[in-house]
């Protein structure tokens, strides 16, 4: 009864959708208030007693959602129910239909249901970039790839705060509008000039900008409606200057040592230069201070120092030649396009630890990193690895946050059990090392991922101490000849040592140590094989392509790995340390081998080589426990870390806990031990409990022997299938590793070796099998030509064989090109011409111009006899046609002459080399071969003509650089001029300088500036004279203004003059003058008003014309007054010719004669005067 009783009152909670019968009454109901969607409570069985509720009051049940059924108003009628028209006209009456229901007595509770409002939690900012920031959140509009998940760490309330970030770089703009807030000036110092300002030099092409930008990608501002948002946008970041000045080893140990109490990341985007040449690293103080940095910054948890890998890619460059990626101390990060796809700056080397999002390829396709910029600007165009190691420090920074004991390996740690290689869509070269980790030299263990690398943050215990062991220098001195290959081993046992410091039974990094000569350090290859058979290229090098690599390329440089094809060095390694992160998780103890590949013509030597492995004795990873309870309550001092502290009592051990605070695990005793994580062997099961796997799993995520995760050394994991067996089952194979899988075979297989088409060792001969037959390893349909069925395998014919029936040479069916059936055999045809039909395979004859040929027609020759020659429509002719010249040309089968045509330009040949007559438009040169006539303005390159770039000229085989005042020229001179550069202006076809003398025009000011010192004349950036200062000279070589020497002797402050001192030095070989003088004084002026400035040559002109006005003035004057004189003195000498003279008796008489001749003179013009003496 009491059962009974229950059942009938059993309450099951059902949600139906009612639908209303009667159509026609729907915009009735509409206009009513009620909500469409109704949910109710019956007693008792849901589908009997919620389907009769329903039909009951017109409605019918739509669907059941879990424990309810949903029921919904309108839309439907339900034209079964014949309490239709009554319910509605209750409701249209004004009834509300949730009373009609809850009077029924099956319903116990019923509820319109209200539509809510509910948003989505997506981050919604204002700063005006943030939605092409596509690399932090993947929209709509972007690729349909994963993002770095940064959002998945800032919902989980991690953005960088307490974290401190420092860029060793050319600057920082702190007073950025979208930087300042996280500014912290204890991070930061300009090492260049010596003081706390870390503000970078500031010029027109703004080429200290780029650490500005990487500080934005880590700390700009969020919500302030400018530019971007920063990753860990709560961060602090500084700026070391350093970059800007010359960087030695002190500058650069000074940098990564810079407040280490402080700062926690250092972020570098920089090293040796990336051109494919050099092979260089950090010296003694930048390595110690790498050394310092992880010992003692962070308070003893070690400074993080993040490096980019490279930009090199352009030149063929490896960061394996990269002494700051190849240190143990560093995390190099790589980059990715927004399509996932390999950029063409990136380097590779086995030291790549992970990759974030950069830049993408040079068409333009695909987007760059949003981020600040110089003089308070935002840029969509930060590109290259130094965009994506910010990324990472970001990252890392929001990791910093979650958990700030984590030390400098622990984030290494985290890094690689976070990364994505999958994520990747070109990352398909990896490898997969023996600990199960798929990496490539590209893109190391795959792309960075904050949300989950903070996830494991939260989680994380510090991992065992680092120990370090290494062996003995091998000195293998193997020699490598042209195209040779060469191996070198060594077991390395030292890993196993009784010393704890140096037990390492967990890679994490290993160095090699590589001394080795080489004719052509650029031709050689390196790869170092772990014991547990893992490859690892060390040195890359070009590669021609390789068939057996199975790969489909698309672009034939993504499948050459890179190659430093630029240097030809002759220097090789000394003592180079190479580093691999590519067998992280390996044992180290056992054989290991190098291998030294030479693929140049020249020669090489593999002098000596050595390891140092870098690991934990101990396995590394675990979940992190609680801190025990921090209760000054004594009592809960005596309880294990690991029992629950408020159930008592509890004692010291694991086992003597009334519960556990993680997880337990139970005893064969009965009783449980309380673990902070299940040991292998054991799985999690719902109820905290670790319960033990199955017998063959070594670890397991259930019970079932289908859920193994690892298996115990003796068994092998099926992947497929998560079993561990003993033996693998057919279509897998035994991956040699460290823990032992069953690989699947390629799907054509039935056994195989390996997984690629080619390695199959059976196939499937059962009816229904597709690929039956095996061929060369590989499992295909029917036999291809050239191969004979037998027994399910598909033999070779034999060589004269096209088709066959066996392998024996008299079993043909069809033979090869070339030769004929005799004798039951395939033998070479000697007599006449023939050819095969492709379609009959029949022989016949070819035209008797032809020795072999591909038909029957004339025109259908492939070789011609020796007397003949094949011309390039396919006839066999005497004599090439004018344009072609004959050359022999060889095969397996045949030797013939044929027809070419002469190289372009060329009329009339005798080779590909030797030209007789060239086209109208191309000239002969001394090699007899034919170059274009280049139009003006153009240059011969080679054999093209090419246009000579703005501010040359055409100097017929090349383009010579114009005079710097020219910005267009026909030729050197500044004569030659055809435009001016700024500053100067074309007056009379001449440039002249815009400036007046001892100026010049600065081009970055745009104003005028004094020459320097002596200089009367000069060009930007002032230093260029043109024109000395009198008495000094101009150097032509060095444009400067030096002193005429006194002596013979010259040196660097004088140099030789010419006697006459033209104001230029003479040339070194032009030997001083001895002789006299013989210049005229009037060039001694000139070249003396040469040397006056504008002003003082204009003074001098105006008195000069006022000296020549007066003394003109002057002559004139004279003139007329001679001519005065002249024209008085004819008049006497007319008067004088009539006049008498006499002589005085007496002096008394002299006045009187005087007055006499006056007189006479005057009115007497025909009168005689007699003279006479005295006594006459």
């Amino acid at each position: 009864m009491i059962v009974s009783n229950f059942i009938n009152h059993l309450v099951l909670i059902c949600c139906y959708i009612l639908i209303c019968h009667c159509f026609t009454t729907v915009s009735s109901l509409a206009s009513t208030n009620y909500p469409k969607t109704i949910v109710i409570e019956v007693n008792g069985d849901c589908q009997t007693v919620g389907k009769r509720v329903a039909h009951l009051h017109g409605y019918r049940v739509i669907k059941e959602v879990g424990l309810l059924i949903v029921v919904t108003l309108l839309f439907e009628e339900d034209l079964l129910s014949e309490y239709h028209a009554r319910h509605k006209r209750a409701v249209l009456n004004g009834e509300d239909p949730v009373d009609i229901l809850q009077r029924h007595k099956d319903v116990s509770w019923a509820e319109h249901q209200v539509p809510k409002s509910r948003r989505k939690r997506e981050y919604v900012l204002n700063d005006p970039q943030w939605t092409k920031m596509w690399y932090l959140k993947r929209n709509k509009q972007s690729i349909s790839l994963p993002d770095l998940n940064v959002t998945g760490a800032w919902l989980m309330g991690y953005t960088g705060r307490g974290s401190v970030v420092s860029f060793l770089d050319d600057g920082l703009e702190f007073d950025h509008p979208d930087l300042y807030a996280n500014y912290d000036k204890d991070a930061s110092y300009d090492i260049n000039d010596n003081d706390s300002d870390p503000t970078p030099r500031y010029d027109p092409s703004n080429e200290n900008k780029h650490g500005t930008r990487c500080a934005g990608e880590v700390a700009a501002m969020i919500n302030n409606s400018i530019c971007g948002v920063g990753v860990a946008y709560h961060s602090k970041v500084g700026g070391i200057r350093m970059l800007d000045g010359d960087v030695t080893d002190s500058v650069e140990a000074r940098s990564l040592s810079h407040r280490p109490d402080h700062v926690d990341i250092y972020s570098a985007s920089w090293g040796p230069d990336d051109n494919g040449l050099v092979v260089d690293g950090p010296g003694r103080l930048a390595k110690k201070a790498f050394e310092d940095g992880v010992r003692k910054g962070r308070n003893g948890k070690g400074s993080i120092f993040i490096w980019a890998s490279g930009n090199g890619g352009r030149q063929f460059d490896s960061c394996a030649c990269d002494g700051y990626i190849n240190s143990i101390y560093t995390i190099a990060i790589s980059a990715t396009t927004e399509r996932g796809e390999k950029p063409w700056y990136l380097e590779a080397c086995s030291a790549t630890l992970a990759s974030a999002y950069s830049s993408g390829n040079m068409n333009g396709a695909e987007n760059d990193i949003i981020t600040t910029d110089l003089r308070h600007e935002c840029t969509e165009r930060h590109t290259g690895t130094s965009a994506a190691a910010p990324l990472a420090a970001a990252i890392i920074a929001l990791m910093l946050e979650a958990n700030p004991n984590l030390t400098w390996r622990d984030v290494m740690h985290i890094v690689i059990l976070s990364a994505r290689p999958s994520a990747i869509p070109s990352n398909t070269d990896y490898i997969k090392n023996a600990a199960g980790f798929n990496i490539s030299s590209k893109f190391g263990f795959g792309l960075m991922d904050a949300g989950l690398m903070t996830w494991y943050a939260e989680k994380w215990i510090n991992v065992p101490p680092m120990v370090s062991c290494s062996s003995a220098q091998i000195e293998s001195n193997l020699f490598l000849g042209p195209s040779q290959t060469k191996f070198s081993e060594l077991n390395l046992m030292n890993c196993k040592s009784s010393d704890p410091t140096q037990e390492a039974n967990y890679i994490e990094q290993v160095q090699i140590f590589v001394s080795l000569s080489a004719d052509r350090r650029g031709d050689i290859e390196l790869y170092l094989y772990s014991p547990s058979g893992t490859k690892s290229q060390l040195l890359p090098v070009k590669r021609k392509r390789d068939t057996n690599l199975h790969i489909n390329c698309i672009n034939i440089f993504l499948c050459l790995f890179q190659r430093r094809q630029k240097d030809a060095s002759n220097k090789g390694f000394q003592d180079w340390a190479f580093l691999t992160v590519q067998l992280w998780g390996e044992s180290p103890h056992g054989l290991w081998k190098i291998e030294a590949v030479n693929v140049g013509p020249g020669s090489a030597r593999l002098q000596s080589w050595r390891l140092v492995v870098h690991g934990t004795k101990d396995y590394p990873w675990s979940t992190r426990s609680a801190s025990p309870s921090k209760s000054s309550d004594s009592k809960f001092h005596s309880c294990h870390p690991e029992c629950k502290p408020d159930l008592q009592p509890c004692g010291p051990s694991e086992i003597d806990c009334l519960d556990c605070r993680h997880f337990k695990k139970i005893l064969e005793n009965g009783k449980f031990q309380c673990l902070s994580v299940c040991p292998d062997g054991t799985y999690l099961a719902s109820n905290t409990t670790c319960l033990p796997c199955h017998a063959n799993c070594a670890a397991c995520s259930n019970l079932s022997d289908t859920s193994c995760i690892n298996c115990k050394s003796d068994n092998y994991l099926v992947h497929d299938t998560m079993a561990c067996v003993q033996m693998c089952p057919s279509a897998y194979y035994t991956g040699i590793q460290l823990k032992q899988y069953c690989q699947s075979c390629d799907s054509r297989c039935l056994t195989c070796s390996g997984s690629r088409s080619d390695q199959c060792t059976s196939c499937n001969q059962t009816e229904n099998s597709e690929y039956p037959m095996v061929q060369q390893h590989s499992c295909v349909k029917t036999c291809s030509p050239g191969y004979f069925p037998s027994s399910n395998s598909c033999i070779l014919c034999y060589d004269t064989c096209a088709s066959c029936t066996s392998a024996d040479e008299n079993t043909c069916t069809e033979c090869k090109l070339g030769y004929i059936f005799e004798n039951d055999k395939c033998q070479k045809y000697t007599g006449k011409p023939f050819y095969i039909d492709p379609k009959t395979h029949k022989s016949h004859l070819c035209h008797s111009s032809c020795l072999f040929c591909n038909g029957s027609k004339p025109n259908q020759c492939i070789a011609c006899d020796t007397i003949k020659l094949l011309s390039i429509d396919g006839y066999c002719v005497d004599d090439c046609p004018t344009g072609y010249y004959s050359e022999q040309y060889s095969t397996a089968s045949y030797t013939t002459s044929i027809c070419k045509r002469c190289p372009l330009g060329c009329l009339n040949c005798i080779d590909n080399s030797n030209c007789n007559q060239c086209d109208w438009n191309y000239v002969m040169k001394n090699d007899d071969r034919c170059y274009p006539m280049c139009k003006a303005g153009q240059y011969l390159s080679g054999t093209d003509c090419q246009e000579c770039p703005d501010n040359y000229y055409s100097d017929g085989s090349k383009c010579e650089l114009c005079h710097p005042i020219c910005d267009s020229c026909t030729g050197p001179s500044e004569l030659d001029c055809k435009t001016c550069t700024i500053g100067f202006s074309m007056i009379n076809k001449k440039c002249n300088s815009n400036c007046l003398n001892e100026a010049y025009y600065d081009k970055v000011d745009n104003i005028c500036k004094l020459c320097s010192e002596n200089c009367l004349q000069c060009l930007h950036p002032g230093t260029y004279c043109r024109d000395c200062v009198y008495p000094m000279a101009l150097d032509m070589l060095t444009h400067r203004c030096l002193s005429c020497c006194l002596t013979n002797k010259t040196d660097e402050n004088c140099c030789q003059c010419s006697q006459s001192h033209d104001g230029f030095c003479l040339h070194p070989l032009v030997k001083p003058e001895t002789s006299k003088d013989s210049t005229s004084w009037l060039a001694k002026i000139q070249n003396k008003f040469r040397t006056l400035d504008r002003k003082r040559q204009t003074i001098l002109l105006i008195c000069l014309c006022i000296s020549t006005f007066i003394s003109a003035s002057c002559v004139i004057s004279l003139v007329c007054y001679a001519q005065v004189n002249r024209s008085r003195l004819k008049r006497l000498r007319q008067l004088s010719s009539n006049v008498q003279y006499k002589i005085l008796n007496s002096n008394d008489d002299i006045d009187e004669g005087e007055d006499e001749l006056y007189e006479s003179s005057s009115f007497l013009s025909n009168v005689s005067i007699t003279t006479t003496n005295n006594g006459t």
